[in-house]
C-alpha cells in the first residue's frame, strides 16, 4: 500500500490518522483508527492499528478491517 492508497482507503470508511510528535530519538509513530460497520443491532468495532509510517498503519488497519468485515458477510 502506498500513501496515496493508505489515504483514499481512510477516506473510504470514514478512518482518521494520527502521528506523534517529534520523540528525542527522531522515530515516528502512527496511528490508524476505523470503526467497523456493525451487524444487525451490535455496534462496530474500533480498530487502532499502529505503524512506523502512515502506510505501514494504514495497512495494518485495513488487514484488521477486512477480518471483521468477512465475519459480518457471513452473517448477512
Amino acid at each position: 500500500m502506498d500513501a496515496r492508497e493508505a489515504i483514499g482507503w481512510l477516506r473510504e470508511v470514514d478512518g482518521h490518522l494520527y502521528r506523534n510528535g517529534r520523540h528525542p530519538s527522531g522515530k515516528r509513530a502512527w496511528v490508524a483508527v476505523v470503526r467497523t460497520p456493525g451487524a444487525g443491532a451490535s455496534r462496530g468495532k474500533l480498530i487502532i492499528a499502529l505503524g512506523s509510517t502512515m502506510e505501514e498503519a494504514a495497512s495494518s488497519a485495513r488487514n484488521q478491517w477486512r477480518v471483521v468485515w468477512q465475519g459480518l458477510s457471513g452473517l448477512h
